[in-house]
């Protein structure tokens, strides 16, 4: 059996697997070690929260105070007309300065906390595979270990500085804003509440599709990255035996799966986008 078919085989969707959330366990001490900006970028999102929910409401209040509206606070309604315009206005703004100036400090520290977890887990992996037996080498391709090091390393500092933070920031905005609407009409409220139920199931099921596509996609750029290691370490073997055309034709196949799967999760990751623009 060649080198490609078992790494093809061991690459097979059999394998166990562990669930995303016991990998997200053996993260939180690399996201310990910055405890400090976790906690303030955690602290951000109250106000983010705040100040992107609220800004509905004085557009609301805008409208309702120009049309005279019974629904207008009497904290504008009593004033004159440009004077309650020119308070809400002046909140408005400041909701807005608020927003930007706080999630660009918010990107920077989550960016910053997830470029430290990403450094401490390739320098602990990199110990770690200098720690092992020869013989692991001899059936482990070299390739495949320099993309579980850099690009797939890169992934996992991702999950902090775009995915869990961002769960938690849109969970939370979403609760500020369910209660804001709430408090302003219940039936309505509930209305959108049930028009969620199936586009929330349309969505978790594209998800899955996309985690597979990008599974399989990370498979293949690691077989990629091994056959041209091999392919370029040993040239003299591969000139000696005239397999130069061979040897392109199987990194020409295994350049091919990966782009189709890469086209997956495009195309996946795209319908997700557009869905949720056509919901909104």
């Amino acid at each position: 059996m060649s080198i490609y078919q078992s790494l093809k085989k061991s690459y097979t969707p059999e394998r166990r697997r562990e669930n995303d959330w016991r990998l997200f366990l053996r993260l939180v001490p690399y996201a310990r070690r910055n405890g400090r900006l976790l906690a303030l970028s955690m602290c951000l999102l109250i106000p983010i929260a705040l100040a992107n929910a609220v800004q509905p409401f004085l557009i609301g209040q805008v409208i309702s105070l120009i049309r005279n509206e019974p629904s207008t606070y009497e904290l504008f309604r009593n004033r004159p007309f440009s004077q309650g315009l020119n308070i809400l206005e002046g909140l408005l703004v400041i909701a807005i300065a608020i927003q930007v100036t706080l999630t660009g400090f918010q990107g920077y520290i989550v960016q910053k906390l997830g470029q430290q977890i990403t450094a401490a887990i390739r320098q602990d992996l990199f110990q770690h595979v200098t720690s092992l037996a020869v013989r692991f080498f001899d059936r482990t391709p070299v390739g495949k270990l320099i993309t579980r090091i850099t690009s797939d390393v890169e992934v996992l500092g991702d999950v902090f500085s775009t995915g869990a933070v961002g769960i938690i920031s849109d969970l939370f905005l979403m609760l500020v804003t369910l209660g804001l609407m709430f408090s302003i009409q219940w039936q309505l409220s509930c209305l959108l509440l049930l028009m969620l139920l199936p586009t929330s199931w349309v969505i978790v099921y594209i998800q899955k599709q996309y985690r597979k596509a990008n599974y399989k996609g990370r498979e293949e750029l690691s077989i990629l990255n091994s056959q041209l290691q091999e392919n370029v370490l040993g040239i003299n073997v591969v000139q000696l035996f005239r397999r130069e055309k061979f040897n392109a034709e199987l990194f020409r196949a295994t350049n091919s799966n990966y782009t189709q799967q890469m086209d997956k999760t495009i195309f996946y990751d795209s319908f997700v986008s557009a869905t949720l623009e056509w919901i909104g």
